[in-house]
C-alpha cells in the first residue's frame, strides 16, 4: 500500500468500508417494537328520534262543512287543551327499521257550523290508525270514528353533535267507521294528510327537548246525511290543525 499514491489509497479505503457496511447492519441489535395504539371507539349518536315523547300540542283548527253550497272553512279557534304521547323504538339493533306508536287528543272547539261546536277528538296510530270524535252537549260535535291504514316517511339529520332536524310525511285512508251518530249518514270515504317539521335538542344522554310544527287534514264524505237541515244529502266534512308540539322525549 506505501507504493501507491495518496489518491489510490483513499479510493481503496472508500471500497473497503463499503464492503462491511451489510455486515454491519446484520450485528446491530434489533430495534424494540413500537408500543402497540389502543384505539379507542367513539361513540356516535343515532340520529333517529327514538323513545317515549310527552309533548303539549297546542293546535290551531278549523272545519268546513259543506252540503253541496261551497262552503268554506270557518275562522281557527286555538285548542290549548291538547297532548300528545309519541313512542318510537328500533325493531333490531343492527338493522335501519323503527316501530311507532302515537297517541293524541284533547278539547274540540270550532265555529258552530251547524254540527255543534264542542267536543273532545283522539287519534291513534301505529301502521293502523284510528280517530273517535265525541261531542259533549246535546248540540255538540258529531260523535265518529274511523279506521283505517296509514303509511309514512320520515328523514332526520343530525346538524350538530346535540341538535337533530326531522321531517315526516304520512298519508291515511280511514274508511271504515264505528260508533257513529246515525244521522251522518253512511261514510264514502275518508283519508288523513300530515307533515311534520321537528327540531330535537339533546339534553343528556338519555332525555332530549323536542320542538315540532304540525299541519294535518282530515276529510270526510257522508251520503245520506239528516245531520243539516237542507235536501242535499250529501255531506263533506273537512278539519284541519296547525299545531305546535313541545315535549321532553326520554330514551327507554
Amino acid at each position: 500500500m506505501n507504493g501507491y499514491c495518496p489518491g489510490v489509497r483513499a479510493l481503496w479505503g472508500a471500497v473497503v468500508l463499503c464492503s462491511s457496511l451489510p455486515a454491519l447492519a446484520q450485528t446491530a441489535p434489533d430495534k424494540p417494537p413500537s408500543p402497540e395504539v389502543r384505539e379507542i371507539p367513539i361513540e356516535v349518536p343515532d340520529p333517529t328520534p327514538v323513545g317515549l315523547l310527552l309533548a303539549w300540542k297546542p293546535a290551531l283548527l278549523s272545519v268546513r262543512v259543506d252540503s253541496g253550497t261551497g262552503a268554506k272553512f270557518g275562522s281557527d279557534s286555538l285548542q290549548p287543551l291538547r297532548g300528545l304521547a309519541r313512542y318510537t323504538f328500533r325493531i333490531r339493533e343492527d338493522k335501519p327499521f323503527f316501530g311507532r306508536v302515537e297517541v293524541e287528543g284533547g278539547r274540540f272547539e270550532t265555529d258552530n257550523q251547524g254540527l255543534g261546536s264542542t267536543g273532545v277528538v283522539l287519534v291513534a296510530s301505529a301502521g293502523a290508525i284510528t280517530r273517535y270524535e265525541v261531542g259533549r252537549s246535546a248540540n255538540g260535535a258529531p260523535t265518529i270514528g274511523v279506521f283505517g291504514l296509514d303509511s309514512n316517511i320520515e328523514l332526520s339529520y343530525r346538524i350538530f353533535p346535540t341538535v337533530t332536524v326531522s321531517g315526516y310525511l304520512e298519508g291515511a285512508i280511514t274508511p271504515y267507521p264505528y260508533l257513529a251518530q246515525s244521522n251522518l249518514g253512511d261514510l264514502s270515504d275518508a283519508d288523513e294528510v300530515r307533515v311534520r317539521f321537528q327540531v330535537s335538542f339533546d339534553v343528556s344522554r338519555s332525555a332530549s327537548m323536542d320542538l315540532g310544527y304540525d299541519f294535518t287534514r282530515w276529510h270526510a264524505v257522508f251520503t245520506n246525511a239528516s245531520i243539516l237541515p237542507t235536501t242535499d244529502r250529501a255531506l263533506i266534512v273537512e278539519t284541519r290543525e296547525h299545531a305546535a308540539t313541545f315535549g321532553l322525549r326520554l330514551r327507554l
